[in-house]
């Protein structure tokens, strides 16, 4: 196996000094389409040593690292990427992605809140902050993140799941129930239990079928 792996890794070298930067682009973003991280990241590996200062080959590889779960070398990149274009949302809003899924949610509601005041009309944004806080117990600020992502996006199910529950715990326990109904009805799975568990009065056309 080890002398398969050293095998297969010579190879690929071998292959990526062969060819051209963008054939190797191609090659590299064809992969990572197709989510063979492991595959891909060599390529952009090699086109960050080739030509440092190009944002795409950083962005590429900041993706296919946060897909290996390789966070930490993913935030070098996006760091990177932030000093070169400071006004592009998606890089803080990838951060913040990240410091969620590290647990580090301080910072992932701040990143999230960068990414805001570049573009307030994505609900995406809100969604993802909203869901961070709501995990810090801070149901009034999870609701206002929440409401405002269904301004933007009324047919959004999550939100009007997760509204639900910030709703409930701030003890407006028919709004709650309200927001469960809608996010059922928009086919959100979650939602049926927490009707089930928590709404037993509520009107049978937001209760699961039996």
């Amino acid at each position: 196996m080890k002398r398969r792996f050293l095998f297969l890794l010579i190879l690929i070298t071998t292959q990526l000094a062969a060819q051209s930067e963008e054939e190797l682009h191609e090659k590299g973003f064809a992969l990572l389409e197709a989510e063979k991280y492991s595959e891909a990241l060599p390529y952009f590996n090699k086109l960050v040593d080739l030509n440092p200062g190009v944002i795409t080959y950083h962005y590429n590889r900041a993706v296919t690292l946060f897909n290996l779960k390789q966070y930490k070398k993913a935030i070098s990149d996006y760091n990177f990427l932030i000093s070169e274009d400071s006004e592009t949302p998606e890089y803080p809003f990838q951060l913040g992605n990240i410091y969620e899924h590290l647990d580090s949610l301080k910072k992932a509601e701040a990143y999230y809140s960068k990414a805001i005041l570049l573009d307030s009309e994505n609900y995406l944004y809100f969604f993802k902050r909203g869901t961070v806080v709501l995990k810090n117990m801070q149901w009034k600020k999870a609701s206002e993140d929440f409401t405002r992502a269904l301004e933007i996006n009324p047919e959004h199910d999550n939100s009007y799941h997760n509204r639900g529950i910030a709703y409930y715990k701030l003890g407006l326990k028919e709004k709650g129930c309200e927001d469960w109904c809608q996010a059922l009805l928009r086919g959100n799975p979650k939602s049926a239990s927490h009707l089930e568990k928590n709404c037993k009065s509520y009107p049978q056309t937001c209760r699961p079928s039996k």
